[in-house]
């Protein structure tokens, strides 16, 4: 059994970046950038008001009384100008005339017989975005590595990029194992349990962006353990096995990775939940065997699984800042093992502070349901008190 930093090492060492593919920009949401995207224009390209209004000289301003000489719209390819004593009412976005170099509000203004009253001076610059002053052209807009969100496909399409070369997504092959697992839509009959992990963990895959592929229960057969498995390899670039990696007399999945060529790099991780994670690698391919247990399983994926797919897609390390927490419950553990305990964190002023969600038994879901972080217990601490301060952080995200 091994500690969970050299766990995270180990998977981190073995795993490669996908390659890297020239994608339609909205299809790149929640992919990464492979390329460093540089600005193609000045943005804007054009002095340009920034609100409805009326658009005048500054140093203007002390006459108090303008002449209104037409609208400009948004869009509209004219080219006005504007003289000394002269407005053009202009709107959110349009171009501002030659000569003028403010705007202000329509709502500050008083319009009687085709001319416009101000009250106060106006500011030069006021109400206005200037040229280039978004970004320039050849200026660097996006750099390699930046994960893609809505906001970056958009910034994207203003530059005029309809495609850009992101990293691939890695396909990650679920199998679950199990006797005991009926689908969910069952009856459930004594010693049955629904099917929850497989739906998790396809949860927790479209949530970094990358694409499952589901093979449903299998049963505790070695044999059709053993072909499962070896379909997948040929299908996906990760296979997590879910089930299967305790050490009962029908957990077959470490004998099937012998038999295979698979080459374990570690088996058990003195991490609580999650200590039953198996991680080997097999031409190129990841496998983890992960426990079969809920709140086991998805701690185990956010842990171990959750960098190497970051890494496959260009992201480096998980991007969860850790951050002290400030106990409110007592918690008990034991000696021996890294603990995640699952809470609810609120901010206090400066401070935060965690919460207890109930059991921590590693085969309850419900606990999760009502946390959105964790405190990261030592191994060397058993109990921890209320008031304790510990490393915590937050989760999904």
């Amino acid at each position: 059994m091994i500690d969970k930093q050299d766990a995270v090492r180990i998977i981190v060492q073995e795993t490669n970046q996908m390659k890297i593919e020239n994608r339609d920009i909205v299809s790149c949401l929640g992919k990464v950038l492979a390329e460093d995207i540089y600005s193609r224009d000045n943005l804007p390209n054009f002095d340009k008001s920034a609100m409805d209004g009326y658009a005048i000289r500054s140093s203007d301003s002390e006459r108090k009384l303008f002449k209104i000489k037409g609208i400009i719209r948004a869009g509209d390819t004219n080219k006005y100008e504007l003289k000394s004593g002269e407005t053009y009412k202009i709107m959110t976005g349009a171009a501002l005339p030659f000569g003028a170099d403010a705007v202000i509000e329509k709502e500050k203004v008083h319009v009687e017989n085709g001319c416009i009253f101000i009250e106060n001076n106006v500011k030069k610059y006021n109400n206005t975005i200037k040229y280039g002053e978004e970004i320039r052209k050849g200026d660097l807009a996006l750099e390699r590595g930046t994960a893609i969100r809505p906001a970056e496909i958009g910034f994207m399409a203003s530059l005029g990029y309809s495609s850009v070369n992101i990293y691939g997504s890695p396909k990650i092959a679920i199998l679950l194992t199990g006797d005991e697992l009926v689908d969910i839509e069952s009856s459930l009959t004594h010693g049955k349990i629904r099917n929850s992990n497989g739906y998790s963990l396809k949860a927790m895959i479209d949530n970094v962006s990358a694409v499952a592929i589901s093979y449903g229960i299998i049963p505790d057969d070695k044999k059709i353990i053993k072909f499962k498995i070896e379909d997948a390899l040929k299908r996906a670039d990760i296979v997590i096995i879910s089930g299967g990696a305790s050490a009962g007399d029908y957990d077959f999945v470490e004998d099937v990775l012998e038999e295979i060529g698979a080459h374990v790099k570690f088996s058990g991780v003195a991490v609580k939940p999650g200590k039953p994670v198996t991680f080997a690698e097999y031409h190129n391919k990841l496998i983890f065997s992960l426990p079969g247990n809920p709140l086991s399983l998805i701690n185990s994926f956010e842990e171990f699984v959750k960098p190497a797919i970051y890494k496959m897609m260009g992201r480096g390390s998980q991007n969860h800042s850790e951050f002290p927490v400030i106990l409110r419950d007592d918690f008990h553990g034991k000696i021996g093992r890294e603990k995640n305990i699952y809470v609810k964190i609120v901010k206090h002023g400066e401070k935060y502070y965690a919460f207890q969600t109930g059991s921590q038994c590693s085969n309850t879901l419900y606990t999760l349901t009502r946390s959105n972080g964790v405190v990261i217990v030592p191994k060397d601490y058993g109990s921890v008190k209320a008031g304790s301060v510990l490393n915590g952080k937050f989760i999904f995200r």
